[in-house]
């Protein structure tokens, strides 16, 4: 008989992202331990797989991602076969690095789209959709620009500190017993900081002039002395979370620590 474990059916993976970076590195390890998983990213990803499915879209435009994820990944989760689900919330804007006073406002509603609104808004549908019984994990990529005023970063920090808040939200609810759902049990939520990584976004934040922003020398610095780690390191980590037993609530983690 085949177990929950090996049967592609029983654990589905929605991973934003998954393009470049932390998403693809860690699409192609669930991949390896018999995940099927469906990528969003507003570009192709470099995975040819059967149990991978990619849907090419921008999170940015939050109205027609909604809809198109709603009609897509709506009777995925669903799936009464599913044992267990996991949400990685990956995918994150960089943009509008620069001082405060040059912030405006389509591109500032841009990021929080990207960086919190939707995060948030897969949270929901993943909690609607699920199965009664289905384990659910959802990881939110976080910083320590979440919890750190950076120079140049009010977007990317308050956008990231927003997700962060919601989780921590999550996690109250689910520790108040008060939902009326006893699967509820099961489900958990982990805000993950994976640290210097070798990512597009890394690459991004030290090619900015350092007139407009005043931390791209520091970015730069971390490229230069070996101090970024690559994506499949941290992607590791985020793949146990999503195996793990009986880790209910709301948890916060570092690449590499507790």
């Amino acid at each position: 008989m085949t177990s929950p474990r090996d049967d592609a059916s029983a654990r589905l993976a929605l991973v934003t992202g998954t393009s470049t970076g932390i998403g693809l590195a860690l699409a192609r390890i669930l991949l390896q331990r018999g995940w099927a998983v469906t990528g969003a990213a507003r570009r192709p990803a470099p995975i040819d797989h059967p149990r991978y499915r990619h849907l090419s879209l921008d999170l940015s435009d939050v109205v027609r991602a909604a809809a198109s994820l709603e009609k897509d990944i709506g009777p995925l989760l669903s799936d009464p076969r599913r044992r267990r689900i996991g949400l990685v919330n990956n995918a994150a804007s960089a943009d509008l690095l620069t001082h405060f006073e040059r912030i405006e406002a389509a591109p500032l509603l841009r990021v929080y789209a990207v960086n919190a609104v939707m995060p948030v808004w897969l949270t929901a549908l993943v909690l609607r959709k699920r199965p009664p019984g289905a384990a659910v994990r959802i990881v939110n990529l976080s910083s320590a620009a979440a919890v750190t005023a950076f120079p140049g970063m009010a977007a990317y920090c308050s956008s990231k500190a927003a997700l962060r808040m919601a989780g921590m939200v999550l996690g109250a609810e689910l520790a108040s017993g008060g939902r009326g759902d006893p699967a509820a049990e099961d489900v958990a939520v982990l805000s993950y900081e994976p640290g210097l990584v070798d990512t597009p976004m890394q690459e991004a934040a030290r090619s900015q002039p350092p007139d407009s922003f005043p931390l791209a020398r520091m970015f730069q610095d971390f490229a230069a002395r070996g101090a970024l780690v690559p994506p499949e390191l941290p992607a590791a980590e985020i793949a146990a979370f999503l195996e793990s037993e009986r880790e209910s609530g709301f948890t916060e983690r570092r690449f590499g620590g507790s």
